[in-house]
């Protein structure tokens, strides 16, 4: 939320206002003021973030994709979908990873990174997929094969249940996370922040997509894991800014907590740029 056009908002609203009574302008004022301050309304930034999640589990959606992948396009197109989705932040979390074993033909997908390729392959020996391909979705850490079927409805079936919360903080770049206190967190616990670009489009000169122009929506740019602290929290700094997130129309940080390899909760949100 842009702090700057809620102010312009009330100083419009009670502006006119003030023509009419002093009086009737000051208490309006400060009501607008004080229910802008209630909210605790903060501008979203790379550096200074927070966020806290709702107590049932997410939707989490994992697509594991490449610009070299002729199937790839229009599972991207549907993922895109969720841009003008109600429920994005709240319910649904789409992330995109680009993989790397693609860029052998012909093609290097600039958005592809061997720890994605990496955690692909670490769902198939977690059993949470039976193979690797692409586009492949993993919905809460399992392999969910609605797209090909075109049962998109398959996902609001999905029971969202009692889950802890997480408060995601991020202030002058030192990452701070939280799960609820109802939750022994131990070792076998992981905390992943990735930022995540949308709005872009890849003019492909190569491989199966050759002559094509991609356009790709909440793309996984890079993504850093915590372990457990000692009390109990996920602690940290966040990397310098990626290059290629200058392309992006858009960047969100994405936060999860998976358990084992299973996803617990996440939170998310755009930033401004």
């Amino acid at each position: 939320m842009n702090i700057s056009i809620i102010v312009k908002s009330i100083r419009l609203i009670s502006g006119h206002m003030k023509k009419a009574n002093e009086e009737m302008y000051m208490k309006i004022w400060l009501g607008l003021m004080s229910i802008l301050f209630s909210l605790n309304v903060t501008a979203q930034s790379y550096l200074n973030f927070e966020k806290i999640s709702d107590e049932k589990s997410p939707i989490f959606i994992e697509l594991y994709s490449s610009q070299g992948c002729s199937s790839c396009p229009p599972a991207e197109e549907w993922l895109s979908s969720f841009v003008d989705n109600g429920e994005l932040w709240n319910t649904y979390f789409p992330v995109s990873f680009h993989v790397t074993y693609w860029n052998y033909l012909g093609w290097k997908d600039p958005f592809s990174d061997r720890r994605y390729s990496q955690r692909q392959y670490d769902h198939l020996s977690l059993l949470n997929i039976r193979q690797v391909y692409t586009p492949q979705f993993v919905v809460n850490s399992s392999e969910w094969r609605g797209w090909f079927n075109r049962d998109y409805d398959s996902l609001k079936q999905i029971k969202r249940e009692k889950a802890p919360k997480l408060n995601l903080e991020i202030k002058s770049g030192k990452v701070t996370a939280i799960l609820d206190d109802s939750v022994a967190v131990d070792s076998s616990y992981k905390f992943h922040l990735a930022i995540v670009g949308s709005g872009f489009s890849t003019k492909v000169t190569r491989g199966e997509n050759r002559s094509k122009q991609l356009k790709q929506d909440f793309t996984v740019l890079d993504v850093q894991t915590f372990t457990r602290g000692a009390d109990s929290t996920f602690s940290g700094s966040v990397k310098p800014l990626p290059k290629i997130s200058i392309e992006a129309k858009r960047l969100a940080w994405v936060g999860w907590v998976e358990h084992k390899g299973k996803v617990v909760q996440a939170v998310g949100d755009w930033i401004e740029q």
